[in-house]
C-alpha cells in the first residue's frame, strides 16, 4: 500500500514537471520596460509575457524630489519651485548681485541731508568698504532716501580718503558719517581729537553730513550742566532739561566754543551738522523742547535727540515733544525714543529723521524699524507686516544704549 501511494505521488511530481516545461517553453517576453524611481516610488524593470504574465525586478531606490521652477512675479530675488511628483513646494532666496565699481567725480554737487521734507535713513554698520558700498546699494534699491554710514565701524585700513570717497561716490543720495568711539564691532579706542579728524576725512572724500556729539571734547557733561546752568539761564535759555540729568550733552561755554568752531569748518568746507544727543534718561515734552533749543543755537542744521521710554504716556511725551518743535524750531530735529513705537511715530509727527534698517542682521537690531515698513507708511504703499505683526513690534520692551 506505501509503495504504490509512493509511486502515485512521483508521477504526479513528473507530470506537474513536464507541464511546466511545456509551459515555460511557449511563455515568450512581449515587452520591457524600465521604470525610473521618484521620490514616492522605486524604480525596477517590468517584463510582461505572451501568456499575461508580468515580472518586476532590478529594483532601485527612490530618489530626491526633482523641482521644477515657477514664479508668480509677485516677488524679485525669490525663485519658487514645486516637485513635479509629490507636489512639494520650495522658495529660495537668490542674493542680488551688487557691483562695488565706484566712479569718483569731485566734480559732482555734494548732495544735502538736511534738505528734503523727510529723511528715510539707512543705517550702515560694516567693516570694509566693499561691504558698506554693497549695503548702501542694497538699501538704495530699497527705497532710502539717505544713509548714515557708521565710519567708525570700518576696520582701520579703510579709514583713508580714498576708501571713504568709494563710500560716498557710490551713491547720488547724501551720507551722515558717524564716528562712535563704540561700534558694534568692538571698542575703537578713539580720542575726541580723533573722532573729529574721521569726520574731517568723510567731509573732505565727500560726506553730506556728520554726526557730531554733543559731549565731544567733554569730560564730564552731567557736572558741566549743574556748574552751568544758571550761566545760561541769566543769557534767557530755558534749561529746564537739565533737571533731568541727561547725558552726552555739554554746557560748558568753553566746549561749545570749540565744537561751534568744528561746525563752522564743517560748513566752510560745504557739508551739514548734526548734533546728537543720547539722554539715557526719560524726559518731558518741556525739556526734550528746551534741549532742542540750547542745540540750535550752536548753529547746527540738524539736532537729534534720543530719549529713554517706551511706555504710552512716555511716547506720548515725545509726539508732544514733536508737534512744538515743528512749529517752533528753525532747523531740523530728529526726536524718538528708545521704542518701536516712538520711532515709528515721531517721524509722522514732525521728526525729520526716520532710522531704518535695510535687512536685520547680527549688528542690525529690531529696535529699529525696517525699511520696507516705513516707506510703505511715508509712501502708501503696502505694509510688510500685517496689523498683528506691527503689534508686537510697537510692544518691545525699552532697549537701553540703541542708537
Amino acid at each position: 500500500m506505501k509503495k504504490s501511494l509512493i509511486c502515485l505521488l512521483v508521477c504526479v511530481l513528473v507530470c506537474a514537471l513536464l507541464i511546466g516545461c511545456e509551459t515555460q517553453s511557449t511563455r515568450e517576453a512581449v515587452s520591457k520596460t524600465v521604470v525610473d524611481p521618484t521620490c514616492l516610488t522605486e524604480g525596477y524593470t517590468e517584463t510582461v509575457y505572451s501568456d499575461g504574465y508580468v515580472k518586476r525586478d532590478s529594483f532601485t531606490p527612490k530618489t530626491d524630489h526633482e523641482f521644477v521652477q515657477f514664479s508668480d512675479g509677485t516677488q524679485e530675488n525669490v525663485l519658487r519651485s514645486v516637485c513635479r511628483y509629490c507636489g512639494m513646494e520650495k522658495t529660495e532666496y537668490i542674493e542680488r548681485e551688487i557691483s562695488t565699481e565706484v566712479t569718483i567725480d569731485p566734480t559732482r554737487p555734494r548732495p544735502s541731508f538736511a534738505g528734503l521734507d523727510k529723511m528715510i535713513c539707512a543705517m550702515i554698520l560694516e567693516n570694509t568698504t566693499e561691504d558698506a558700498v554693497r549695503a548702501i546699494r542694497s538699501a538704495e534699491a530699497n527705497g532710502a532716501y539717505g544713509f548714515m554710514v557708521y565710519v567708525s565701524c570700518l576696520q582701520k585700513e579703510d579709514r583713508t580718503l580714498e576708501a571713504l570717497q568709494k563710500i560716498m561716490y557710490c551713491t547720488d543720495l547724501p551720507v551722515l558719517a558717524i564716528a562712535y568711539n563704540v561700534s558694534m564691532f568692538g571698542p575703537q579706542n578713539l580720542t575726541f581729537d580723533d573722532m573729529a579728524d574721521l569726520l574731517r576725512l568723510s567731509v573732505e572724500a565727500g560726506a553730506a553730513a556728520v554726526d557730531l556729539q554733543a559731549f565731544l571734547w567733554s569730560y564730564d557733561t552731567r557736572a558741566s550742566l549743574t556748574q552751568y546752568r544758571a550761566y545760561w539761564e541769566a543769557k534767557g535759555f530755558d534749561m529746564s532739561f537739565v533737571s533731568a540729568n541727561p547725558a552726552e550733552i555739554c554746557a560748558d561755554p568753553a566746549v561749545l566754543e570749540k565744537q561751534r568752531a568744528f561746525t563752522d569748518e564743517i560748513h566752510a568746507m560745504g557739508a551739514e551738522v548734526l548734533l546728537s544727543v543720547h539722554a539715557s534718561v526719560q524726559m518731558s515734552a518741556g525739556q526734550i523742547v528746551a534741549m532742542a533749543k540750547f542745540m540750535e543755537a550752536q548753529g547746527i542744521d540738524i539736532a537729534k535727540i534720543v530719549v529713554s521710554g517706551s511706555s504710552k504716556d512716555t511716547v506720548m511725551e515725545h509726539l508732544e515733544a514733536c508737534k512744538i518743535l515743528s512749529e517752533q524750531l528753525q532747523c531740523k530735529f530728529s526726536v524718538h525714543g528708545q521704542s518701536t513705537l516712538s520711532r515709528l511715530m515721531c517721524p509722522m509727527f514732525g521728526s525729520y529723521i526716520a532710522f531704518c534698517v535695510d535687512e536685520y542682521t547680527q549688528v542690525q537690531t529690531n529696535i529699529q524699524i525696517d525699511l520696507d515698513t516705513m516707506t510703505a507708511l511715508f509712501e502708501g504703499g503696502e505694509l510688510k507686516y500685517d496689523l498683528e505683526t506691527l503689534v508686537g513690534l510697537f510692544a518691545s520692551p525699552e532697549m537701553t544704549g540703541a542708537r
